[in-house]
């Protein structure tokens, strides 16, 4: 299966030198979640939600280019599975595709998503529980959504499940946080709420779809169907009862699919903001330490996952990590709280040191 087999075709575009606003109204109008940016007929670059969500604050009439990003870019003639890879090394939720110099179509995590069933047929074996986070992050239906859109900036993802009393009640997605923020002369009501200064409160009641999730015995061809049906990019996982018992994203599925010959650990991790490249330097530094101190016991494929969450206590700022080791070999969950981030990393990994070397 080739890339242009399932790119879309259709594409909708915007000048780099239009309004934001313009942009924004677009993607609401399309249902999309990205556009590339042009320059006459030429492409210059990709513009996405989560570029406009993580700024602190937006003005109407800023250029599409402040918030452009450089994507890779994919032939048209290569096989999918390419590009499953550059998605899932990048990071990005799409990718420009070309025809030699001229831009043809783009590929998003979804078109592989609606694939997954013939990209690979052994997903079918895989559940729900094999791949899920068990550490989820929610909001609550009385919520501000000042509140709210920061937490699914910390995520980094489109939505975010909402519960009431510990049972989920639905979903708000990240586009209707965006495009029912009041618009002032001077800003657009977003940058408001991020930068704390929320003028009309809005709860999270009042603008949550409707409540879908799955059970942790589905496999994830299911699930995956699931999304594509309701246009999401996270499922819950949920009990009889409805509570949450972990979470499933697009990214999960995407990392459940093996590339041939692929080798080496992949380290995801969440929770933490653009400003924290300290944080995340620390994290790689010894989670790499770690891999190569314990590889002649894991082997050489596998992920490791780190779900980071901030808040403050006695005055401080404490971090409370979960994280998820997962090899053909084995699965492993642990996870530790601390006032300094790099102890608490340390404290896990040790952990999962003496656990493994202890086999």
């Amino acid at each position: 299966m080739e890339v242009k087999d399932i790119m879309k075709k259709d594409l909708i575009t915007i000048d780099s030198d239009a309004k934001i606003s313009e942009a924004i109204s677009k993607m609401k109008d399309n249902d999309i979640q990205q556009l590339p940016v042009t320059s006459g007929n030429k492409y210059v670059a990709m513009l996405t939600y989560k570029n406009i969500l993580r700024r602190g604050s937006v003005r109407t009439n800023s250029k599409v280019y402040n918030f452009s990003i450089n994507a890779p870019r994919i032939n048209e003639n290569s096989d999918v599975m390419d590009a499953v890879k550059l998605i899932k090394e990048s990071g990005l939720n799409s990718l420009p595709v070309f025809n030699k110099d001229k831009l043809t179509g783009i590929v998003t995590r979804m078109d592989i998503i609606k694939n997954l069933n013939e990209i690979i047929n052994k997903n079918k074996l895989i559940k729900n529980y094999e791949i899920m986070n068990a550490y989820v992050v929610t909001v609550d239906e009385d919520d501000d959504i000042e509140n709210s859109a920061e937490k699914i900036r910390n995520l980094d993802e489109y939505e975010i499940p909402v519960t009431k009393n510990d049972k989920l009640t639905g979903i708000l997605r990240l586009k209707d946080v965006i495009n029912n923020i009041i618009l002032d002369k001077e800003r657009i009501g977003y940058g408001e709420f991020t930068s704390g200064k929320s003028k009309v409160e809005i709860t999270v009641k009042s603008l949550m779809d409707n409540p879908v999730s799955s059970t942790e015995d589905a496999n994830i061809i299911e699930t995956a169907n699931l999304m594509i049906k309701n246009h999401l990019h996270i499922i819950p996982v949920t009990e009889e009862n409805s509570r949450i018992t972990g979470i499933i994203g697009i990214t999960d599925l995407l990392n459940s699919i093996e590339i041939e010959n692929e080798e080496g650990f992949f380290i995801e991790i969440s929770g933490l903001n653009e400003e924290d490249r300290d944080l995340y330097d620390i994290t790689y530094f010894m989670a790499d330490k770690f891999i190569n101190n314990v590889s002649r016991i894991i082997g050489n494929n596998g992920k490791l996952l780190f779900n980071i969450r901030k808040y403050k206590t006695e005055g401080k700022g404490k971090y409370s990590i979960r994280t998820k080791l997962l090899t053909p070999k084995m699965h492993m969950d642990l996870d530790d709280a601390d006032y300094n981030y790099g102890r608490c990393i340390s404290s896990i990994l040790n952990k999962y040191e003496t656990r493994l070397k202890g086999k």
